[in-house]
């Protein structure tokens, strides 16, 4: 593994938090130069430690929480497998995990209609391995994802529109490469569209979309361990009955929680939880239940975690 200096370790750290912090706003928070920042961030991409440029939206405005995991039992020879998930268009992650079952996937699918599809394609792709079955488990709401805590509103906006769509879908997740290493403009997000929108107009409708929370922010992919948090653990926990919501916005607020979903398990709480070690995660776990309320969970590790093609 390639390392890094500590200074392009925390400016991955911001980009985590705001990819699209313009340069001086970086320079100024890391006490560097302007120059300085667009090398670095150069060299990262160069060395594909920065992977790709990610829009973080609420899945229920997006998707209306058409949400599912995917979890498979198959070996390690069976590459097509994996192969085969990976091209699908709705994937958002692939995690090879210890326990009964081996892959586990999360699926984000948009309009009703389109379930049916993905059943359809999740069989030809299982149909290759020696699995006899698989599980889907629905996601039913979405707490935190990509580090970012996703705010409840007490009137749950419509979803986006068709148009809205389009555009969220040009901004998604982008690959920079060595040539064009910083996010798109709002001028290549216009251009992207068809029909093509002025840069004003984009500007208008991103900022919109924030405003409401259907954009919850701009963050990047990168192989974690470059930041020191190379432990990644899917933990499920049930809490007492009456109290899931209140427990979901507590975990939220940890900040090793990556992502947080209630699902329709008995263990209703899904969680991915990054560390610097198992030690570390094992604290993780004494902290969390010191919330009273929680009274069971279950922990799988993530043994390899696929990189979604932009």
């Amino acid at each position: 593994m390639q390392s890094i200096t500590e200074s392009e370790r925390d400016l991955l750290k911001l980009l985590l938090q705001d990819s699209r912090s313009s340069l001086g706003i970086l320079a100024e928070n890391l006490g560097k130069g302007r120059n300085w920042v667009a090398r670095a961030i150069k060299r990262l991409v160069h060395r594909k430690v920065l992977q790709a440029y990610v829009t973080v939206f609420d899945p229920a405005q997006v998707y209306g929480e058409r949400s599912t995991m995917l979890l498979i039992k198959t070996n390690p020879r069976e590459l097509d497998v994996s192969q085969g998930l990976l091209e699908m268009p709705e994937l958002e992650s692939l995690d090879g995990i210890s326990g009964e079952r081996s892959l586990l996937s999360l699926f984000r699918l948009r309009g009703a209609g389109g379930f049916e599809a993905f059943l359809d394609e999740v069989d030809r792709v299982v149909a290759k391995s020696g699995a006899e079955k698989y599980q889907l488990v629905q996601v039913l709401t979405t707490h935190k994802t990509h580090g970012f805590i996703l705010e409840k509103k007490k009137v749950r906006p419509p979803p986006v529109s068709s148009k809205d769509w389009e555009l969220m879908k040009a901004v998604h997740r982008h690959a920079p490469s060595e040539e064009r290493p910083f996010p798109l403009s709002q001028s290549e997000v216009g251009k992207k569209m068809k029909p093509s929108l002025s840069q004003p107009a984009v500007s208008k409708a991103m900022k919109r979309l924030e405003t409401r929370g259907a954009i919850a922010g701009y963050s990047v992919d990168i192989g974690f361990r470059h930041i020191g948090l190379p432990i990644k653990f899917f933990l499920q926990i049930k809490s007492k009955p009456g109290t899931i919501a209140q427990t979901a916005y507590e975990i939220s607020k940890m900040s090793a929680v990556w992502d947080l979903h209630r699902t329709s398990e008995d263990l209703s709480l899904f969680a991915t939880v990054r560390t610097k070690s198992v030690d570390d995660y094992n604290r993780f776990l004494r902290d969390l239940y010191e919330n009273v309320d929680i009274i069971d969970t279950q922990s799988q590790i993530s043994l390899e975690e696929w990189f979604i093609p932009a």
